[in-house]
């Protein structure tokens, strides 16, 4: 997306410039744990896979931004790794996951022909050199087996943004390696992770809840007062997902390209904590003890 565009707002930073001044000052007098923090954080987006890993991302019925979410951690994983990252936006509505990612064009996975890597090229929206992106239809299922298994073998790590209950997502998340569900900040929003994690423990899924990441995102500053973050992130957690509360972040808020030199110094280091997360579970098949996190 063009922020230049006319009729449309300069993009504005997470942190105001008073933060940001100050920051810029501090910087070479950062705390040695936060350094070491920054330093565990890169070293695990790293992580080696043996072959591809699917995370599948929705917002569980929420009104959550799944896509600014894949965004962001498409980008700490594309920053960080060695191998290719591939970000799919089967959710459907804008902005779009290629308009949030900048990307040249929004690609379309039916048209990414699997026989070599210059041909997948050509179906792609490109980002960056290790970065690409595709939609699909989100209720086409057999997109699964026909596109994404065969493009996917390309990228080290595919993430899958989805419409919650849509037919493509729901059936890569049955194949999926991990799962990061994006909700709201709100009462409501949490209490139906509570009741989704609640189903998988009576239905012997506790597996499944182990490879889940839980963004609660403060979408709209303050929505909720009533909402104790940290003690729902400790009541979640008990299930054995992972919970991350992403702060709101102006500049996320505007819904146009995200920038990442815009994003709020808080934002950069937690959603690497998210993408952490999801890649220590697709790898390990649940909370890594290995990792050092």
């Amino acid at each position: 997306m063009n922020t230049e565009q006319v009729g449309q707002a300069a993009p504005v930073s997470g942190d105001p410039w008073v933060r940001r001044a100050g920051r810029a000052v501090l910087r070479p007098f950062r705390p040695v744990d936060e350094m070491a923090r920054a330093i565990e954080l890169g070293a695990g987006l790293q992580r080696s896979t043996s072959t591809g890993r699917r995370i599948a991302v929705d917002d569980l019925g929420t009104g959550a931004d799944a896509a600014v979410v894949t965004a962001l951690m498409a980008r700490a994983l594309a920053h960080f790794r060695h191998d290719r990252v591939l970000a799919v936006d089967a959710i459907g509505r804008e902005p779009s996951l290629a308009d949030r990612l900048g990307a040249a064009g929004p690609g379309d996975l039916g048209r990414a022909d699997a026989a070599v890597f210059e041909t997948v090229c050509e179906g792609l929206g490109e980002v960056t050199e290790r970065l690409w992106t595709a939609r699909t239809d989100p209720a086409d299922t057999r997109a699964y087996t026909l596109a994404l298994l065969p493009v996917s073998r390309f990228f080290g790590v595919t993430l899958v943004a989805g419409e919650h209950g849509g037919g493509f997502l729901e059936t890569v998340a049955r194949g999926a390696h991990a799962r990061v569900r994006v909700v709201r900040a709100t009462r409501d929003a949490v209490l139906r992770v509570g009741r989704e994690l609640d189903v998988m423990a009576a239905q012997g899924r506790e597996q499944e809840a182990g490879r889940t990441v839980v963004v609660v995102l403060d979408q709209e500053r303050g929505e909720d007062r009533g909402l104790d973050v940290a003690r729902t992130a400790r009541i979640i957690a008990e299930s054995g997902a992972e919970v991350v509360a992403l702060p709101h972040d102006r500049h996320l808020a505007q819904g146009t390209a995200v920038l990442p030199r815009r994003i709020a110094e808080s934002t950069h280091r937690l959603v690497q904590a998210v993408a952490v997360a999801a890649l220590d579970r697709a790898i390990d098949g649940g909370p890594s003890t290995g990792s050092g996190r």
